[in-house]
């Protein structure tokens, strides 16, 4: 297939699934903009004013990092079942089994983008500062984006033949989620022995990043988002190559 036609069948197949999605609430659209908003409001009636910690910033500390980590967690764990989901067209057609999972993934972007506009919106008013250093938002979210696809892809390429592994991932990513920062400043509770150890997790160091940026108006640490970058290619090139090596088998897989 070419790559002009396979972005094509991308674009329409990601269209028609939000569409198919959107359609099953009264709300349609404007769902994608309440939802998010009644989370951040629930959020800040409870961490803000029932359970105000004290913590400077601790409203936006927190739905800065479950924005960027729910935008990795349902990117991954909704792709999951995508192949075996579109078994009726693969016993149909030959076609790339890696669109299944990016359509998932670019469904998800979607929405992480009208979510990250709201938090945006949000954090000007919040009396955290608005500087300069947001101009860097666009470089961390290509990365996680780069990052999310080929754990997608990696994920849906084995689940197809090891049904069950799909509930080890989903056990895996709520591991990830409390070791990654979501509610906690690693540089503060965990002992500096044991950082490194956290922050190999991708995700707990994009979190600390998206933090910096956004709500302490500093720069990111590029050396280390350069690091998951080159992580996140190679991990993507090896997810890539696993699902073309299988490709042939899935249609037979289908069939059981």
């Amino acid at each position: 297939m070419r790559l002009k036609n396979f972005f094509e069948i991308l674009q329409v197949r990601v269209a028609a699934n939000l569409k198919i999605e959107i359609s099953q609430y009264y709300l349609n659209y404007a769902w994608w903009i309440f939802e998010p908003i009644l989370t951040m409001g629930v959020f800040y009636l409870i961490f803000g004013i029932i359970l105000n910690s004290g913590t400077e910033y601790f409203v936006a500390f927190l739905l800065v990092g479950l924005t960027s980590w729910n935008w990795f967690s349902q990117g991954v764990s909704s792709s999951l079942t995508s192949i075996f989901a579109n078994k009726s067209l693969i016993l149909q057609t030959k076609i790339p089994k890696i669109l299944f999972p990016l359509t998932i993934v670019c469904q998800t972007t979607f929405k992480h983008f009208i979510v990250t506009a709201i938090l945006l919106i949000f954090l000007i008013f919040y009396p955290t500062p608005v500087t300069t250093s947001w101009a860097f938002l666009p470089l961390l979210m290509g990365v996680q984006f780069v990052l999310i696809n080929a754990a997608a892809t990696f994920c849906a390429a084995l689940v197809p033949f090891l049904p069950d592994l799909k509930f080890v991932i989903q056990t895996f990513l709520r591991l990830m989620f409390y070791g990654s920062g979501v509610f906690f400043n690693i540089d503060s509770v965990v002992l500096p022995e044991h950082r490194s150890i956290l922050y190999l997790n991708p995700i707990a160091g994009l979190l600390q990043n998206y933090r910096k940026i956004l709500i302490y108006g500093e720069w990111p640490d590029l050396t280390y988002i350069f690091y998951v970058f080159i992580f996140a290619c190679l991990f993507m090139w090896l997810s890539q190559l696993l699902i073309f090596r299988l490709d042939h088998k899935y249609a037979r897989v289908c069939m059981q």
